[in-house]
């Protein structure tokens, strides 16, 4: 029953309540209270909700603010600033478009590390092994390893 008690004046505290007013909600004395708010566990809760309540309301604000921001690309894009326009078009393609798409998924990063932990290459996998020139094969599936056993194509 205490902690619920707990529980309670700390969810109206991180809503700015007045401590009298939370002291009289969860039906203790001020004093009690203010023995709770003396708990490292009872402020670090209470620091924990009041953070959560202030990227709340910020989320909240920012999602009303997004229709505006909508009707300003519009107007962008529909304007007579090609230069406006341009930026407009590629501000909503790397967000949502294939842009976005295409630029989340681009680089692929793999680490090596010689036995000792010292890294071998921090380069992107693509720049230590370029794609062979020329064209792709196609058809079957070539054979690992070669008749010879050395993996090479050979030249017969």
């Amino acid at each position: 029953m205490r902690e619920l008690r707990v529980c309670r004046a700390i969810r109206l505290l991180a809503e700015g309540r007045d401590r009298e007013e939370v002291a009289r909600a969860v039906g203790a004395l001020p004093r009690t209270l203010a023995a709770w708010e003396c708990d490292d566990e009872f402020r670090a809760l209470l620091a924990c909700l009041r953070e959560h309540g202030r990227a709340r309301d910020a989320l909240a604000a920012l999602d009303d603010l997004t229709p505006v921001a909508i009707a300003a690309l519009r107007r962008a894009l529909d304007g007579d600033d090609d230069a406006l326009a341009l930026r407009a078009a590629r501000e909503v393609l790397e967000r949502v478009g294939p842009l976005a798409a295409r630029e989340a998924g681009q680089t692929i990063r793999v680490e090596y590390g010689s036995r000792d932990g010292k890294p071998v290459s921090a380069a992107p996998w693509a720049e230590r092994n370029p794609a062979p020139s020329g064209a792709l094969q196609g058809g079957s599936l070539r054979e690992t390893l070669r008749q010879d056993g050395d993996g090479a194509d050979s030249d017969d």
